[in-house]
């Protein structure tokens, strides 16, 4: 018995997958990208059902997001991994919806320019993204990644202390007094 799926076309033959590179145009720019299709063995049309068509517009969405400039929805996954939240406390965090982290990933949509920027931001500066956790309202879903984020914060504010005008030095405890007093907001 033959498994494979029926032509819905001439209703006889089996379909198989195929992927073409194909070369795609926008806003001047062009690239190669997979194209999913299927081709019937007895009528050979060729066609693309609603799961090629997805993957299909993916592929195309993922290219335009790179020429506008903004995160790929591979980059935004990496980005929520970083910070080890699910899509839904990303969409809480960030906004965009309840489903909208899952669209961003996939590529099915383009996130808006003011969304790219604060994941950018946030990819960029940990303190950017603690800072978005506590005005959110977040910061008990976040308690123990917090506590390993101020350790690293802490180093990186001595390191700041011990730079100044390109002069490295030996901190002394007024010029951290104000550093280490903020260390302790942080770790309560």
């Amino acid at each position: 018995m033959n498994d494979k799926e029926l032509c819905p076309i001439c209703g006889e033959g089996h379909v198989t997958d195929h992927v073409d590179q194909v070369e795609s145009e926008y806003r001047g720019k062009t690239a190669m990208l997979p194209m999913h299709y299927q081709i019937c063995d007895t009528c050979h049309s060729d066609f693309a059902g609603a799961a090629e068509g997805k993957k299909n517009k993916r592929a195309i969405m993922a290219f335009r997001k790179s020429v506008d400039g903004l995160l790929t929805g591979t980059e935004i996954v990496a980005l929520r991994k970083k910070y080890k939240l699910t899509q839904d406390q990303a969409a809480k965090l960030f906004g965009g919806g309840p489903v909208a982290f899952s669209k961003y990933e996939n590529d099915d949509v383009s996130q808006s320019e003011s969304m790219d920027s604060l994941l950018r931001l946030v990819r960029r500066s940990e303190a950017a993204f603690w800072e978005l956790v506590d005005e959110k309202g977040l910061s008990a879903d976040f308690t123990q990644d917090k506590q390993v984020a101020s350790t690293t914060r802490t180093a990186q504010i001595l390191v700041m202390a011990n730079y100044r005008g390109g002069t490295p030095r030996g901190p002394d405890k007024t010029t951290l007094r104000p550093y280490l007093s903020e260390t302790k907001k942080w770790n309560s």
